[in-house]
């Protein structure tokens, strides 16, 4: 089909067209100012002798320095900040005579107007005209701000590693205590029972004896695991921790020896903490034997307390810190200190830096365990022959001393006809409690858990004078079933004993303030004397 004489102008002319935008697209030549201008990362244009051609406007913003101090000087003495960079020199003046770019090559530079930065620098050649000469582009990227926030990471990461390592062990160390600890109190009881029954002379007095003390320092084990688990049932009070070092003062200087300089440093106005009095004191203990042990040739120990308030910033940086008001107790030394690697593992169970034989590795453990469980934090600085200091910080608390708590004497007392009533499921403790119980004049009856409990006082009409109770029972718990039993006979007394608490206790990691409580592993001994304490109502 030929095309009409309208139709061939309508070519020419689109011919026309096409020619104009090709034209408009050949190459056009920038001066190097335009070529960086408008970029948004700080830009140098050098020259083959490596001196500063021009920069653009970033630069001049992010690195604080004038035209004056930039434009014809040479890039080792830039600014007078003297970026003597040996490798980067190197670099550039190999690229003079290479094709290859510079990518992303990493420097570190102190700058007197901005401080310390990390820079990623791109180099590469370029023209200003086809047969111009040669120059070397340089872009600068500042991360600073980005490896730094990468680090900060980094080191939450590995306290959120930590705190689940320890977590986990925690959990496995608190259900091998609990469950050691009623075989401890059957081997306690019987034990005791045995020594009771033999004479001044017995050939089996000493071997009995042995079994007892053998016993007890496996108890003292289990208590350190359960404070470490955070499963140790914590008996609260309104505490003046200056009150606490003040009363163990005494006892530390003859602990950590006279080669150690004791000092305290106690803020007057100090705020209280609600926490167990037993337990801070074994804080307070393990920590200042850390410190003699770290400095063998004498030294200073420094306690130290104080308010404190961590804020957003400081949580953020530390895991499982929340913002508010804090006591301080800070313990120093200026032993022998740690390096990163034994910094890192001091929390975990039987880790121990001393000899073998020497110390059961759950001291720290143990403190760990009675802060955290207090909701409290600690945290450990030490480098190599600089010494450590722990620092924990407790909750401040609102909440008033109550004048009127006594301490129960240490007297073993006999009883005088009550009837108890004995909930545990470990059979052999049950029978061990009830044989030991009406030794001393108790009238007692044992249930294996809280619905044979529920029989006997609910369809058999048994009234008892006390319950003794397990926490952790299969289907009821201690305290559900005494708020049952409550229903009916609210006067109803009651003491808990467990090696830990149920999961809602567990949780708060307490009892309720004043509530009668047993730990065990316990004696004959030990439950009369609680026994008749609640009784009495002290």
């Amino acid at each position: 089909m030929k095309k009409g004489k309208n139709g061939k102008e309508s070519e020419i002319r689109n011919h026309q067209k096409i020619a104009e935008c090709m034209k408009k697209l050949e190459p056009r030549l920038f001066n190097p100012q335009e070529i960086i201008a408008t970029a948004r990362e700080p830009m140098l244009i050098l020259d083959t002798d490596l001196r500063v051609v021009t920069a653009n406007r970033s630069f001049y913003s992010s690195f604080k320095v004038d035209v004056d101090e930039t434009v014809g000087r040479l890039l080792p003495d830039l600014g007078n900040r003297q970026w003597d960079i040996p490798m980067l020199i190197s670099l550039l003046k190999q690229l003079r005579t290479s094709d290859t770019n510079i990518e992303d090559f990493e420097v570190n530079h102190e700058f007197e107007t901005i401080g310390q930065r990390n820079m990623l620098l791109n180099a590469r050649k370029i023209r200003q005209a086809e047969d111009g000469p040669e120059c070397i582009l340089l872009a600068i990227e500042d991360v600073t701000e980005r490896k730094r926030a990468v680090a900060e990471q980094e080191i939450l990461r590995k306290q959120l590693i930590q705190a689940q390592k320890l977590e986990s062990v925690g959990r496995l160390a608190g259900g091998v205590a609990h469950d050691f600890n009623n075989m401890l109190s059957i081997i306690l009881g019987y034990g005791e029972k045995i020594l009771n029954q033999l004479h001044h002379g017995d050939p089996l007095l000493d071997d009995a004896k042995e079994i007892v003390e053998a016993g007890k320092r496996s108890a003292a084990l289990t208590r350190q695991l359960l404070a470490f688990s955070r499963r140790q049932t914590l008996q609260p009070e309104v505490l003046d921790l200056n009150a606490v070092v003040r009363n163990l003062e005494k006892m530390l200087r003859r602990l950590i020896g006279e080669d150690i300089n004791l000092e305290l440093s106690l803020s007057e106005d100090l705020e209280r903490v609600m926490a167990d009095p037993g337990q801070i004191e074994q804080v307070i203990m393990n920590l200042s034997v850390n410190a003699r042990d770290a400095m063998p040739k004498g030294g200073n120990l420094i306690i130290e307390t104080a308010n404190a308030e961590l804020d957003e910033a400081y949580a953020l940086n530390h895991t499982g810190v929340k913002p508010g008001k804090y006591v301080l107790l800070a313990v120093t030394d200026t032993g022998c200190g740690m390096d990163k690697d034994v910094l890192s593992q001091i929390f975990d169970p039987f880790f121990t830096t001393k000899e073998k034989g020497i110390g059961t590795g759950l001291g720290l453990s143990t403190v760990y365990g009675i802060v955290k469980q207090s909701e409290g934090n600690i945290r450990a600085y030490s480098e190599p022959g600089r010494g450590t200091t722990f620092k924990i910080y407790l909750p401040q608390t609102d909440a008033k001393q109550d004048p009127s708590e006594r301490k129960v004497e240490e007297e073993c007392w006999t009883g005088g006809g009550e009837h108890i009533l004995v909930v545990e499921d470990e059979e052999s403790l049950r029978k061990l409690m009830k044989l030991g119980l009406s030794r001393l004049d108790y009238k007692v009856t044992i249930a294996a858990n809280g619905g044979e409990a529920l029989l006997l006082v609910e369809e058999k009409g048994f009234k008892p004078d006390l319950v003794i109770t397990d926490v952790v029972m299969p289907n009821m718990s201690g305290r559900d079933l005494v708020d049952r039993l409550r229903r009916n006979q609210p006067d109803l007394k009651a003491l808990y004993m467990s090696g830990y608490t149920d999961n809602a206790i567990i949780y708060h990691g307490v009892l309720n303030r004043g509530t009668p409580f047993i730990q065990k592993p316990f004696t004959i001994r030990d439950i009369s004397e609680k026994v008749r304490a609640v009784l009495r109502g002290r």
